[in-house]
């Protein structure tokens, strides 16, 4: 006996040791255990956009080429929980990251086969295996074991368990349960059945051998087993299981996410390419996509349409569509929406509206629609005829090239262009200067959602926002125009008094548009809104080659009074009559204004950035030659005037015929 009993201290001071040593370990490992949280916290996803509603739109694999789908614990089946922890880690509730349970389980059982058959790994250490990307050593397991117990001090278990389930491998490039559940089952991990939930269960721990659409039979055995643990651990009845043995087992093999709008969803996605909730509003954009089809068959061959809906009280951009067949090879997946196309006479009405803030003009002011010369450009009216004299209301209407170009030059160049801009018309930085007058009459180029957005401007009575695709994106207002202008151009442009072709005005719903019409009918166009929702319509070919039937009011206009007269979009009433306009400063008489000499380019009080230490300019007027150039007083001889160079700082340029009043105007260079 008293041999015995030192041997009991030793036993018990040896196991007494042990665990003082294990809790030491514990406690050295929660605190310090090398765990790359910055790993943790930039773990790779996918790109993923919900619509409006919330629900699903578009997503894109992640940079490491794997659909990664987050999804919250709480979206998630419960069966899918109950058969993950019954086949992976059933005291996951009760450990601290490592269960020494398991672990002596697993000594006894490879000890036992004389070969590794159990590792005892916990979800837990399986994330940190994950996250490291380590080889399956023993050291590696002693690692893992070390900073499973550091992420239980940083993470509560449903974390942890969420984590797991966004990160566990599911076959080929399947990672987390949502991607999984979708791919295989064509539903979300909410919609798991018990039958559904148990066989993923099961993938991670061999997700090729136990794939279902390559090894259904594997994945039934594995799944069975999570039945039988189930049933064992209480997590589900024997009439449960019974059940879900019976469900019918289709395998999709289906994408996991079917896109939806995918030219708005890859604008949004350039703008913001981690994604987020998106304005689009999933019943508009179906009816957007209808029409643009239902007129698609009266147009010639490669025809392609596109179509913006804003949003007038937010500035969401509810719907787009850049082509009407994605799914096209060769131009399915140009945005119309977004590229840069001459826009006709669509600018027309920032022109008026430049003179109607200037005071220069009402809607009756008479107009000249008389051939015009400027310095060898000659513009002539779509019909090539002329009109004599016209009203303002008139010339805007029908889209009168000589009047509007004629109204440009005396409000000025640079005025109209800083009205299209303020309102939201996106155009190149050398506009003017490439452009000049021309830009009237859709000289240069801009895109559909843009110009879309400048309508809006007009629909808010003349306050800019910014075009927002995002939900949390701020809502900030800038002003662009008087309401009273905003008001007059949706009078003369109204959709009632003026209904579109081919539409009378007790059928047609209220909004106001203008079209354009690119030279060589290229583009067609139509632009508007109707208070609710700004929209724009673009038809044409990606190609750029022109056709007869490619004309704004013909082509354009019908598809637009379609979407105006959609019942989600439709406006019935017509906004009140507006205020007269005061004309302060009327315009010269147009038979003045035809002799008066005028200097076009240099615009007057311009600002023009060079690239270089000089500007190179061609000066231009309303008149040829003879004519005399002066240039901070300096005569220009015509090799000089060819290609002026023009150094920084403020510059005055005159121009003098031989008889008559000349024109000056100042401008600089930076």
């Amino acid at each position: 006996m008293k041999l015995r009993l030192p041997r009991k201290r030793t036993v018990a001071l040896a196991f007494g040791g042990a665990l003082l040593a294990a809790a030491c370990f514990l406690l050295w490992a929660r605190s310090s255990a090398p765990l790359d949280q910055k790993r943790l916290a930039e773990l790779p996803r996918s790109s993923v956009l919900k619509d409006q509603a919330g629900q699903l739109l578009f997503a894109t694999v992640g940079p490491d080429d794997q659909w990664r789908l987050p999804v919250a614990l709480a979206d998630m089946s419960p069966w899918l929980i109950r058969a993950t922890l019954a086949l992976e880690d059933e005291r996951f509730d009760s450990h601290l990251g490592v269960d020494p349970i398991a672990v002596l389980r697993a000594c006894g059982n490879n000890l036992a086969s004389g070969r590794v058959v159990s590792g005892a790994s916990t979800l837990d250490m399986q994330i940190c295996r994950m996250l490291s990307g380590r080889p399956r050593t023993l050291t590696s397991k002693l690692t893992e074991a070390t900073e499973a117990l550091r992420l239980n001090a940083i993470r509560s278990k449903p974390q942890i368990l969420e984590l797991y389930l966004n990160m566990a491998p599911y076959g080929g490039n399947l990672r987390g349960v949502e991607a999984a559940a979708l791919y295989y089952f064509g539903k979300g991990a909410d919609a798991l059945s018990l039958g559904e939930a148990a066989l993923l269960a099961g993938l991670p721990q061999s997700p090729e051998r136990l794939r279902p659409d390559r090894r259904l039979q594997a994945a039934l055995v594995r799944r069975n087993k999570a039945f039988a643990r189930m049933v064992e651990m209480g997590f589900a009845t024997e009439a449960q299981v019974a059940d879900a043995r019976l469900e019918p087992l289709d395998i999709l093999r289906a994408s996991p996410v079917t896109p939806q709008a995918p030219h708005y969803a890859l604008s949004a996605l350039a703008r913001r390419p981690r994604g987020g909730q998106v304005l689009l509003d999933r019943a508009l954009q179906d009816e957007v996509e209808r029409v643009l089809q239902a007129r698609l068959d009266r147009f010639v061959e490669d025809t392609e349409i596109a179509a913006v809906l804003i949003d007038i009280t937010s500035g969401a951009v509810v719907a787009m569509a850049g082509s009407t067949d994605f799914r096209d090879p060769v131009d399915g997946q140009v945005n119309g929406a977004l590229a840069r196309r001459s826009p006709g006479s669509a600018l027309k009405p920032f022109v008026y509206a430049a003179a109607i803030e200037q005071g220069r003009i009402a809607h009756d002011t008479i107009l000249k629609d008389l051939p015009l010369h400027f310095a060898g450009w000659a513009p002539r009216n779509f019909d090539r005829t002329f009109s004599g004299e016209v009203t303002v209301e008139d010339a805007l209407n029908r889209s009168l090239n000589l009047p509007a170009v004629y109204l440009a030059r005396e409000v000025g160049l640079a005025r109209c262009l800083g009205v299209m801009e303020a309102c939201g018309v996106k155009l190149p930085a050398d506009a003017s200067a490439r452009g000049g007058l021309s830009l009237v009459l859709g000289g240069i180029e801009t895109h559909l959602l843009s110009l879309t957005n400048a309508y809006a401007t007009i629909g808010r009575g003349g306050l800019r926002m910014m075009p927002r695709f995002f939900a949390d994106e701020p809502i900030a207002q800038s002003p662009a125009l008087q309401a009273t202008t905003c008001a007059w151009l949706d009078h003369m442009l109204s959709s009632t008094r003026f209904p579109p072709q081919g539409r009378s005005a007790s059928e047609i719903s209220w909004f106001m548009r203008k079209t354009g019409t690119s030279a060589g009918k290229r583009d067609a166009w139509t632009v508007g809104h109707n208070g609710k929702y700004a929209a724009g319509v673009w038809v044409g070919r990606f190609s750029g080659m022109g056709d007869e039937s490619f004309v704004g009011a013909s082509a354009a206009e019908p598809l637009l009074a379609d979407l105006f007269d959609l019942p989600l979009v439709r406006v019935d009433s017509a906004p009140p009559a507006p205020q007269p306009l005061e004309v302060t400063r009327p315009l010269a008489p147009p038979d003045q204004a035809d002799r008066k000499l005028a200097i076009l380019f240099p615009e007057n009080g311009a600002t023009y950035q060079a690239t270089s230490s000089q500007l190179v300019l061609q000066p231009k007027a309303t008149r040829d030659g003879p004519l005399r150039w002066f240039l901070n007083d300096r005569l220009l001889d015509d090799q000089s005037l060819a290609r002026l160079a023009v150094g920084k700082g403020a510059h005055v340029l005159q121009c003098l015929p031989l008889e008559g009043e000349g024109a000056s105007i100042r401008f600089r260079v930076r």
